[in-house]
């Protein structure tokens, strides 16, 4: 191309010294030994834990499976207003609302399944949701089944899909 300024890639020089490589290999040993002992020293600092005697530690903001939240007269506190699957970017949510026939709630979802292999628990749903129906606290992190289909969570699983010593009514966080 006429114009095109080409720059050319040069082999870095390596010194005598470089060259012999046993100074490099001292020292990417010293670097080892170092980590070795410091590790040494640290026992009780290390990171590696018995799972899964012992279960790991997550934070507050900890986003783990989806749950629907329930009134006290064991309803879904779920609209159907659909922001959660508009705002969800993995398109993973499907919403079929219905008629309700009650004065204080206009409809509510027939049909409410999340796809978990498809979702990349980014927690859109859960900040898009008006009424504070669905939820990501439940700390449930071992996901394994042994079909596709058992990851395709439907509503009747969503409303029973609360952490251990926490109520389903319960507005407290997990």
């Amino acid at each position: 191309m006429p114009g095109a300024y080409y720059t050319i890639a040069r082999t870095p020089t390596m010194t005598v010294w470089e060259r012999l490589y046993l100074p490099e290999i001292a020292r990417g040993l010293t670097i080892t030994m170092r980590h070795l002992v410091t590790n040494l020293i640290h026992i009780d600092r290390r990171i590696t834990i018995e799972y899964p005697e012992q279960k790991p530690k997550f934070p507050q903001g900890y986003r783990a499976e989806h749950r629907l939240m329930l009134r006290p007269d064991d309803t879904v506190r779920c609209t159907a207003c659909m922001l959660c699957a508009t705002a969800c970017p993995a398109n993973c949510i499907e919403i079929v609302a219905e008629d309700v026939g009650d004065n204080r709630v206009e409809k509510r979802p027939r049909i409410f399944t999340i796809n978990e292999l498809r979702c990349v628990f980014c927690g859109l749903c859960v900040e898009a949701c008006p009424c504070d129906a669905i939820r990501m606290d439940t700390g449930k992190f071992e996901n394994s089944a042994y079909s596709r289909g058992e990851f395709i969570y439907d509503i009747k699983k969503l409303m029973t899909n609360h952490p251990e010593g926490l109520s389903p009514y319960s507005t407290a966080l997990y």
